[in-house]
């Protein structure tokens, strides 16, 4: 895929401004300080690419650290076991949502016949703002909205797709993928410092496009708050917990306690 080094432009984020308003605490404000650290990273960029680089790093940490607040406030099970102040579990769960989301895209295909468009859309939830799921019954003019949106039920009504999710997701991030996803959660955790410390070899230097570099930040953000604004106004009581939420949290952990132990399990 071609590296889009076109001039970057925070405004996709610009969506999120009134769902946000509705979010409180850590929550809020870290996803606020998300946009602006990509808002001032664009600003700077001729200026000063290498701390741009870094403004932009800060700002998916800042949405990861947002996404991890939320699940932590409703009291998700086992959401004691993740830590927005840890570096590497922050790039982790950046790391797990571009996992989640690619998922979401195979199931898509492979629910081509029984499933037409889907569309994710912002609406009111209880009086705040937020995203809703849409997803087209075949080519017919009907479509389910499941409530809440990341709280989905299988066509054979079997087991829920959180639960089918929870063990596709654990195959995919199996036990011999521990030491390769270890190795690019440090990298990911370290660059940062990159940016910032001189070595023996010199001083940090901007090396390949910036533009390209804070384009692609812009849609890790993005996806980070979209997962947020599919999650965080869909709350008890009002709303039962969601069920792909709840399995990720399980996957998750699995996955970060045996990059933890530096072993399999």
């Amino acid at each position: 895929m071609d590296k889009d080094t076109s001039q970057p432009d925070a405004g996709a984020l610009s969506q999120f401004r009134e769902f946000l308003e509705g979010c409180s605490g850590r929550t809020k404000w870290a996803s606020v300080n998300a946009i602006s650290h990509i808002q001032k990273s664009i600003e700077i960029a001729e200026l000063d690419p290498v701390m741009a680089a870094f403004r932009a790093v800060c700002a998916e940490e800042e949405a990861a650290t947002a996404l991890i607040g939320s699940i932590k406030e409703q009291a998700y099970d086992g959401s004691d076991k993740l830590y927005f102040r840890n570096h590497a579990d922050k790039h982790a769960v950046i790391l797990f949502v571009g996992a989640v989301m690619q998922w979401f895209q195979n199931r898509k295909i492979q629910a081509a016949d029984v499933f037409g468009k889907h569309r994710i859309f912002f609406d009111d939830v209880g009086g705040r703002v937020g995203l809703r799921l849409g997803i087209q019954l075949g080519q017919s003019d009907k479509e389910v909205q499941p409530t809440p949106p990341l709280n989905l039920i299988s066509s054979g009504g079997l087991r829920t797709l959180g639960e089918q999710f929870q063990a596709e997701m654990k195959e995919l991030l199996g036990l011999e993928k521990t030491s390769e996803i270890k190795k690019l959660i440090e990298q990911r955790a370290n660059f940062r410092n990159t940016m910032l410390y001189a070595t023996p070899l010199g001083v940090p230097k901007s090396t390949g496009n910036v533009n390209s570099f804070i384009n692609n930040q812009i849609g890790i953000v993005n996806s980070l708050l979209i997962a947020l604004a599919l999650i965080d106004p869909w709350r008890a009581p009002d709303y039962q917990k969601s069920g792909i939420v709840t399995a990720s949290i399980k996957v998750f952990i699995d996955l970060m306690e045996r990059v933890n132990a530096g072993r399999s399990k």
